[in-house]
């Protein structure tokens, strides 16, 4: 490629970016509803303590499945685990799910309420160690001021590739403000996809940030695996939901007794990696016969 040639592409390239730039600042109002729209998707999961004030936990969202509200979060949040293993046993008697309502207050369901008034209980992926639990969650519209995400957001993992910008909601430990449930917005990369359809993101999770939904951030490229080319402009998979977090994964060091030879003290770091499950186990959930039967329950009525 000669410079005459080098020059004209840089021009083009440069009148490109530049165009993709104003018509980004035209879409903000539009990008803006919708950021606003997940956002009120996100709910915080946990307790109440004894003066009547949330305690959080975790994170989880609302979904829309065949017309009927779901609430989506991560397993480990409410099964407990021994050894890294899932026991069986449900760890959810005093849970609360904690949202906005619209009158500028924080309301809250119980799990317990949740399966008492629907009939229903949490359904999980066949493969006992996928880290995602779904149940139905009754929403009323004229009092809780949330959304949902709805299912043609979903983006399969065969359409991911690494180096994809993301980004995913959550509640952090810290900053929670008591008078509103407030998500905070962190930003990542897909950093390696599995072979089992999870993906690791760099992108730093901790303890509160289970069970939050994964998004993909706008890109001005991207690679069209039906074409086999790179597709520059518009970006039809902004927004598009990917998966759930599932905890972050840490680097482990063991000090081992000069003496005895024998572990004395395992040190742990956060990696800044966090695994991923993508949105393949959310829908497998959501086309096995365990979960095709609760949904038809006379008690689950679909939205018109």
């Amino acid at each position: 490629m000669n410079v005459k040639t080098i020059r004209k592409f840089s021009v083009a390239l440069s009148i490109f970016l530049l165009f993709n730039i104003v018509m980004a600042s035209n879409d903000t109002p539009k990008k803006n509803r919708l950021l606003n729209q997940i956002k009120k998707s996100v709910v915080f999961l946990g307790t109440i303590d004894e003066e009547g004030h949330p305690q959080y936990c975790g994170t989880g969202f609302l979904v829309d499945v065949e017309k009927n509200y779901h609430l989506v979060t991560a397993k480990h949040l409410i099964m407990e685990m021994r050894d890294n293993k899932f026991t069986g046993k449900l760890a959810d008697n005093d849970l609360h799910v904690f949202f906005n309502a619209k009158n500028n207050v924080i309301k809250s369901r119980t799990i317990k309420e949740l399966k008492t008034q629907f009939d229903v209980d949490w359904i999980f992926h066949d493969n006992n160690e996928v880290d995602v639990a779904i149940i139905p969650f009754g929403l009323d519209p004229k009092s809780d001021d949330v959304k949902v995400i709805p299912d043609n957001l979903f983006l399969d993992i065969d359409r991911l590739f690494e180096l994809y910008d993301i980004f995913f909601l959550s509640y952090q430990p810290g900053i929670t403000s008591q008078n509103k449930v407030s998500s905070v917005i962190r930003t990542g990369t897909v950093s390696l996809i599995n072979d089992d359809k999870t993906f690791y993101i760099d992108a730093s999770a901790f303890p509160g940030n289970s069970g939050s939904p994964v998004f993909l951030r706008q890109s001005f490229a991207r690679f069209d695996e039906t074409k086999n080319a790179i597709i520059m402009g518009n970006d039809p998979l902004e927004w598009k939901f990917v998966g759930i977090v599932g905890g972050y994964i840490p680097y482990r060091e063991v000090a081992i007794s000069v003496q005895t030879k024998r572990p004395r003290i395992i040190f742990e770091e956060n990696t800044g990696l966090s695994r991923v499950w993508s949105t393949s186990f959310l829908s497998e959930i959501i086309e096995s016969p365990k979960f095709k039967k609760q949904i038809n329950k006379p008690k689950i009525k679909k939205r018109k």
